[in-house]
C-alpha cells in the first residue's frame, strides 16, 4: 500500500474508480497526494479543486486554484472560476475581491472594470458601482455597452432624466445595430413606462432608431404603434401598412390601420378600401363592417350600411361601444329610408346599451317631432340631454321645438333664444326662432 501511495498511475487510476463511484472527500484526498508527488503538474491542481468542489468545500477549492495563481500569476479563467465559486457560496465580498485583483494585474481590461460595475449594481452598492463605470468610460469613450450601463446605473438611482439622456447616447453609436437598439428600448422600459410616464423620451429614442434603420420591415408595427400613440396617424398608418405586407393574419394590426385611417379625412376612401379588405379576412369584427357602413352613410347610401350593419349583427358584436353605435347608425339608416317603427326600436337598443349616449337621444327625440309622434317621451328624453349638455345648441333647439310642438312657446324661447347665440351661423336654428315668434 505505501508503494501504491507513491505510484502515480496507480493514484490516477484509484481516482478514476473514486469518481466513478462518487467518492467525492476520497476523491479529493487521492488529487491532494498526487499534487503533492507532482507539484508542477497544473491540471492536478484544478482536479483537486473539481473534487473539494463536489465534495461541497468550496474553500479547498478556492485553495487549490490559489497554489496555481501562486505557481502562473494571477490570469482570466483561474480569477474567474475563484470569482463564480464564492459568488455561488454566497460570499460576495471574497468574490467581489477575486475581480478587484483580477483587475490590478490586468489594468489594460476594461471589462473587468465593468464586471467590478455589475456586481456592485447587483449588491445595490450604486456609489462605488458608478465609480467603475466611471473608468471604463475613461478608458473607451467609445465603448458600444458603456451608456447602456450608465443609463442602467440611473435608472437605479432614481434619476430618469440622466438614463434617457445616456441611452440617447447609446444610441448613437454606430457599433450598436438597429436589432440590439430596439432590443435594449423594449426592455429598458416597462410598459407603464413606455406607453406612459416615459413615453416622451421613449418615443423619441425610437424615432432615433428607426432614422437610423435599414431593416425596417423587421419593427414596422412597434413603431407604428408608437407614431399612433403620438398621435401621428397619418405616419403611424404608413408603418402599419408595411407591416401587413410582412404578415397580414393579425386582426389587431389592421384594426389599428383602420382606427388610424379614421383620424385622416383624405384618406377616408382608402380607409373604407382596407375595411372591406379586413371584413373578408376577419367577418367576425365588428369594427371594420361598421367602419364600412359609416363610410356608405357620409355617402347617403343608407342601404348599403345597413347591409354592412347588418353582418356585424349576424356575426354577433365582438365591441361593446361599437355594438351601441352600430344599432344608433341602424337607426339613422333606417330613418333616412323611411322605416321609422325600425329605426326608433334600433335606437331604443342603442340607448339601453349606453343610456347616456346625448347625441343619439337627441336624434331620436328630434325625429320623433319630426313625426310628430309620441312627443311627451321625446320631450323627457330631450330635457335630460339639456341637463346633460346645457350649451348644446342642437340640443337646446331640440327641446325648443317640441315645446313649440306642445303648444308651449313662451317655455321654449328662451331655450331656442340660447341655441341661436351659441350658433348663429345655422339656419336651421333662425327659422324656429322665427317660427316660434322671436
Amino acid at each position: 500500500v505505501a508503494a501504491a501511495d507513491t505510484n502515480r498511475w496507480y493514484l490516477l487510476t484509484q481516482a478514476d474508480v473514486q469518481r466513478a463511484r462518487g467518492d467525492a472527500k476520497g476523491l479529493a484526498a487521492t488529487w491532494e497526494r498526487l499534487v503533492e508527488l507532482c507539484p508542477t503538474q497544473l491540471e492536478y491542481y484544478y482536479e483537486l479543486s473539481n473534487a473539494h468542489l463536489t465534495a461541497g468545500n468550496v474553500e479547498g477549492a478556492v485553495a487549490a486554484l490559489n497554489r496555481v495563481e501562486k505557481m502562473i500569476g494571477v490570469t482570466e479563467p483561474v480569477s474567474l472560476q475563484k470569482q463564480r465559486l464564492w459568488t455561488a457560496a454566497g460570499k460576495a465580498d471574497k468574490a467581489e475581491k477575486e475581480l478587484e485583483a483580477l483587475a490590478e494585474a490586468m489594468p489594460q481590461e476594461k471589462r473587468y472594470q465593468a464586471m467590478l460595475a455589475e456586481a456592485n449594481m447587483s449588491r445595490q452598492r450604486y456609489a462605488k458601482a458608478k465609480q467603475y463605470y466611471d473608468r471604463v468610460l475613461a478608458a473607451d469613450p467609445d465603448d458600444e455597452y458603456i451608456h447602456i450601463q450608465l443609463a442602467e446605473y440611473w435608472k437605479a438611482v432614481g434619476k430618469p432624466a440622466e438614463a434617457d439622456r445616456e441611452l440617447g447616447l447609446a444610441f448613437d453609436n454606430p457599433k450598436l445595430d438597429c436589432r440590439t437598439k430596439v432590443q435594449l428600448l423594449t426592455s429598458f422600459y416597462t410598459a407603464e413606462e413606455f406607453y406612459g410616464a416615459r413615453s416622451q423620451s421613449a418615443y423619441a429614442l425610437m424615432d432615433k432608431v428607426m432614422k437610423g434603420c435599414t431593416d425596417t420591415a423587421a419593427y414596422a408595427l412597434l413603431y407604428g404603434d408608437v407614431l399612433m400613440r403620438q398621435r401621428k396617424y397619418d405616419e403611424a398608418a404608413r408603418w402599419l401598412e408595411l407591416s401587413l405586407k410582412n404578415d397580414s393574419s393579425r386582426y389587431e394590426v389592421w384594426e389599428g390601420l383602420l382606427i388610424c385611417l379614421t383620424e385622416v379625412p383624405e384618406r377616408e376612401d382608402e380607409m373604407a378600401s382596407i375595411a372591406r379588405r379586413a371584413a373578408k379576412l376577419f367577418p367576425m369584427h365588428t369594427l371594420p363592417h361598421y367602419l364600412l357602413a359609416l363610410h356608405a352613410a357620409k355617402n347617403e347610401d343608407y342601404k348599403e350600411a345597413l347591409e354592412h350593419l347588418g353582418r356585424a349583427e349576424k356575426w354577433g358584436f365582438t365591441n361593446g361601444y361599437l355594438e351601441a353605435e352600430s344599432y344608433a347608425l341602424m337607426g339613422e339608416a333606417c330613418y333616412r329610408t323611411g322605416e321609422y317603427d325600425k329605426a326608433w326600436q334600433y335606437f331604443e337598443r342603442c340607448l339601453e346599451l349606453k343610456p347616456n349616449d346625448w347625441g343619439t337621444m337627441n336624434n331620436y327625440a328630434y325625429y320623433l317631432s319630426e313625426q310628430g309622434v309620441e312627443l311627451e317621451k321625446a320631450l323627457a328624453m330631450s330635457r335630460r340631454t339639456i341637463e346633460a349638455e346645457p350649451d348644446n345648441a342642437n340640443s337646446l333647439d331640440t327641446y325648443a321645438w317640441l315645446l313649440h310642438l306642445l303648444g308651449r312657446d313662451s317655455e321654449g324661447l328662451p331655450y331656442m333664444r340660447k341655441a341661436v347665440k351659441l350658433d348663429p351661423e345655422s339656419e336651421t336654428l333662425r327659422r324656429h326662432l322665427e317660427e316660434m315668434g322671436k
